[in-house]
């Protein structure tokens, strides 16, 4: 007796043992059961997953001598020959030969007469999508209202490609691709039906290598029991199929972990020399990396591994942080998809290895930026500890109707200091002509700027360097943003500042809430006065503007012999003497 395949052999015989298609096996069921048959239907799905295995179970569920039934006996003559393929009332078309209108019209001339034999007469017919748009027309009529006698089923494995007026005549099936689990319970089946000897391993190498169609896989598995002298290993897989061993595959990406790219290179030439294609080993590579994904993301049971692949895939995922595994899939999907385009096969995945095997020199953004969150905590603890005391300039002022007391008339050495202060800064931070000058004293970190002072653009300009460099040292991602900024103009107590419209994502930075009440303190502290920022974008930044010119004041004579000492006064404010005392001070007289 000759040899029967396997596919055709182990073929389902009724609904039952359709694998993994229940959702199609119970509605064709349930339809023979109440009478409620279409007179189309479509089958669509990828290849191998048993349309038109169910096309035929559905012809002998109509055309059984106990039918029509939902369990077809496969004893009857009319079932026999269906399962054989020779009956005259089951015609069996091949679209992709048939497709033309010549043979539609023969098909259609033909519908009309009764069967011959069965109870109905069935046109299952393959690969409908490759009829031409003329045939499918020719047809159109004919399965809107076919004789009561007939029954049409199309498989399809591109729907996309079937007539929208064909589709909306036909019931359709969607087939999905079947499990590992229901490829793999199939074939150790068949194993125990033909006594094979097959590995565990071997098995799920095979079921991958399958991709979810059950007839690919026994037709692999009829192969490999030709090639095998005895039981059926993984090496025999690999041989056959032309597959990298997990071995191989766990040992590259135990490489990629560490910078030995020349390792990769050199064990990439021995799989080449051995016969291995590079676009098998890359889709090898992007599976176990998929699978590395699927167990960091704690969906191990997604992965189609025997138990100890299992066990080794979960260790050495523990190497791997989910974004270099996501990197890795990137990288190599890019170059499979290149392969297609330009070929260039070994090149472009040599050039993948290098590049994976230096990832740690392209850290990935989100590792970036918490590197530059904990440098921004280190230099925020090294700033706070060796801060140096600031030297602030406050002014001490007395009220103008307040008479000098005579114990505050300042004595030589301190009259000298201001006289130098006046020299270096003929411009003191005042808002009004009658203030009086400022003075340069030692204040305390806790001291408060005053809010009456206003702001001059110099000064701020000549300062700014020094805001951005504090505003840096608390947090170095805002500083760097600051410093893309142009100081605009200073009016009153507010400082407006402009970045170009290509640095909005600065720009919005720095007016977080949080953000901005950091620069506005910082500002303050600097500048002596209370600050408001106002930020704004502009196409093209203008040049500063001086809204008002600070004050020119002329040097005032402040030797302590060409003063009259004041009379006292039992109005004297105690508030200010209080600040005198404080601040080491002293009052200076103004001309009326």
């Amino acid at each position: 007796m000759s040899h029967l395949a396997y596919a055709l052999k182990y073929r389902p015989k009724d609904f039952d043992e359709i694998v993994d298609q229940e959702h199609i096996a119970v509605t064709l069921k349930n339809a023979i059961s109440r009478d409620k048959l279409a007179h189309a239907y479509l089958f669509s799905g990828p290849r191998g997953i048993g349309k038109t295995s169910t096309a035929r179970i559905l012809a002998k569920a109509l055309n059984c001598i106990k039918g029509p039934t939902p369990k077809p006996c496969n004893k009857c003559d009319s079932c026999v020959q269906i399962s054989e393929g020779r009956s005259m009332d089951v015609l069996e078309i091949d679209g992709a030969s048939n497709r033309g209108i010549d043979e539609i019209r023969t098909l259609r001339d033909n519908v009309k007469f009764a069967p011959s034999f069965c109870r109905f007469k069935i046109y299952i017919i393959d690969e409908v999508h490759m009829l031409t748009t003329e045939a499918f027309n020719a047809l159109l009529k004919t399965l809107e209202e076919p004789p009561a006698h007939v029954k049409f089923i199309f498989a399809t494995t591109e729907p996309h490609k079937v007539l929208p007026t064909i589709l909306s005549r036909c019931q359709r099936f969607d087939f999905h691709k079947i499990t590992s689990e229901g490829i793999i319970a199939k074939l150790k089946q068949l194993c125990r039906e033909e006594n094979i000897q097959c590995e565990e391993e071997a098995l799920f190498a095979l079921t991958r290598a399958s991709e979810g169609s059950l007839r690919d896989a026994e037709v692999v598995l009829d192969q490999l029991n030709s090639f095998s002298s005895g039981k059926i290993t993984l090496e025999a897989v690999n041989s056959v199929l032309g597959l990298v061993s997990q071995e191989v595959i766990f040992n590259i990406s135990d490489q990629l972990d560490k910078p030995h790219t020349a390792d990769n290179l050199a064990l990439l030439d021995n799989l080449i020399q051995q016969g291995k294609e590079p676009a098998q080993l890359i889709g090898s590579l992007i599976e176990h990396f998929r699978n590395m994904m699927l167990v960091k993301c704690g969906c191990s049971q997604l992965v189609v591994l025997p138990k100890e692949d299992k066990e080794r895939l979960d260790g050495q995922s523990k190497s791997f942080a989910l974004e270099n595994i996501l990197y890795c899939i990137s990288v190599l999907t890019q170059t499979q998809e290149r392969m297609k385009r330009q070929g260039l096969g070994r090149l472009l995945l040599e050039m993948a290895l290098v590049k994976l095997s230096r990832q740690e020199e392209l850290l990935p953004l989100s590792v970036l930026l918490e590197k530059l969150r904990k440098l921004e905590e280190r230099l925020k603890g090294v700033s706070v500890m060796h801060a140096p005391q600031q030297k602030r300039e406050t002014s001490v002022s007395a009220a103008p109707s307040v008479p000098l007391p005579a114990a505050a008339k300042p004595a030589d050495s301190q009259a000298a200091q201001p006289k130098k202060t006046a020299e270096k800064d003929k411009r003191p931070q005042a808002s009004e002509a009658s203030s009086p000058v400022a003075i340069a004293v030692e204040t305390p970190e806790a001291a408060l700027p005053a809010a009456g002072i206003g702001l001059y653009l110099e000064t701020v300009m000549k300062r700014w360097p020094q805001i951005i460099k504090e505003v840096r040292a608390k947090k170095i991602s805002l500083g760097i943003f600051l410093g893309e900024a142009r100081v605009l103009k200073a009016v009153n107590n507010t400082l407006t500042i402009g970045f170009l419209k290509d640095y909005d994502l600065h720009r919005e930075s720095l007016l977080e809430a949080q953000n901005l009440k950091m620069i506005e303190d910082i500002a303050a502290g600097t500048l002596g006065t209370k600050v408001r920022m106002d930020i704004i974008s502009c196409d093209v930044l203008p040049e500063p503007v001086i809204a008002e010119p600070p004050l020119e004041v002329e040097d005032i004579p402040i030797e302590a012999e060409g003063l009259e000492a004041p009379e006292e006064s039992e109005e004297m404010n105690d508030i200010i003497q209080s600040a005198i005392e404080v601040f080491d001070g002293h009052i200076i007289p103004t001309e009326d």
